[in-house]
């Protein structure tokens, strides 16, 4: 993908670079993020133990961490996230205008650049700019270097590196073999449906997680309520084997939330996550 930005640091979020991803493609990083973001962990972990517990002793606690854990894992992840999702609609967009282009046999690939880069947007035009001066009025050692820059920022994009290694041939050899051209670009086209498609089924998972937390909610409700309120804070909510039954899915609730995190930010289709 674009270039790696750590967005830790010794365990701590570097805001400011954060916010570098952002703007990066139009956007800045606003309150609704970090309510969203940090607010919606802290909700879920404090909220459940609450309505197991009811006791604002440990359900306090327990939202600050679930807040910790959104400011330290969950913000970090939905802006990269979504940062290289605009890269990479932008390098498919790229590729796509520019092998239109190149289909017209005098067009050459500098020209080609100056199009494309008119279409392009965020930090991704930014870099096409820069590859562009780069490229003008290069000999084959300042081609191969400008070639080499753009394909380091953005190598784990398997695909998009192959493409700019024929533009370089292209600018070598002076040939343009445009089924090649149109075979990477084919096969970019068909990997971003497939990452698509992936991201759909990704938030139909986050929607049926979504149910299932309400009916979870409604669940805990319905038995205080069919108990009747005292008798559940006696026998369960104030009894030692509610506070280990809580405690016990307290920490299955933590596991199946930090996996299906896991799952939700792992956005390679081409890759296996470890």
């Amino acid at each position: 993908m674009a270039k790696k930005i750590n967005t830790r640091k010794k365990g701590v979020v570097n805001i400011d670079e954060l916010k570098a991803y952002r703007v990066a493609y139009g956007k800045e990083l606003g309150p609704r993020d970090y309510t969203t973001y940090i607010g919606i962990p802290a909700l879920i972990f404090g909220g459940f133990s609450f309505l197991l517990l009811y006791n604002l002793w440990v359900s306090i606690p327990m939202m600050i961490f679930g807040g910790i854990y959104g400011w330290r894992s969950f913000l970090p992840k939905i802006v990269r996230k979504q940062y290289e999702h605009s890269a990479a609609r932008q390098r498919n967009k790229f590729l796509n205008n520019m092998t239109q282009v190149l289909t017209d046999d005098s067009q050459t690939p500098l020209m080609a650049l100056r199009k494309v880069t008119e279409r392009a947007s965020g930090e991704f035009e930014e870099d096409l700019r820069r590859f562009q001066a780069m490229l003008i009025g290069a000999d084959n050692d300042r081609i191969r270097e400008a070639v080499i820059w753009f394909s380091d920022k953005y190598d784990d994009d398997i695909i998009f590196v192959q493409y700019l290694e024929q533009i370089e041939t292209i600018m070598l050899e002076g040939k343009t073999n445009i089924d090649t051209l149109h075979d990477i670009k084919t096969y970019h086209n068909d990997i971003q449906k497939k990452q698509e498609l992936y991201e759909r089924a990704k938030m139909g998972h986050v929607r049926d997680m979504r149910y299932l937390l309400i009916v979870t909610v409604v669940l805990l409700i319905s038995l205080a309520i069919s108990f009747g309120f005292n008798t559940y804070l006696e026998a369960y909510a104030r009894h030692p084997i509610g506070y280990i039954s809580s405690g016990l899915y307290m920490s299955i609730i933590m596991i199946f939330f930090r996996q299906f995190s896991k799952y939700l930010f792992d956005d390679s289709v081409m890759e296996i996550s470890n």
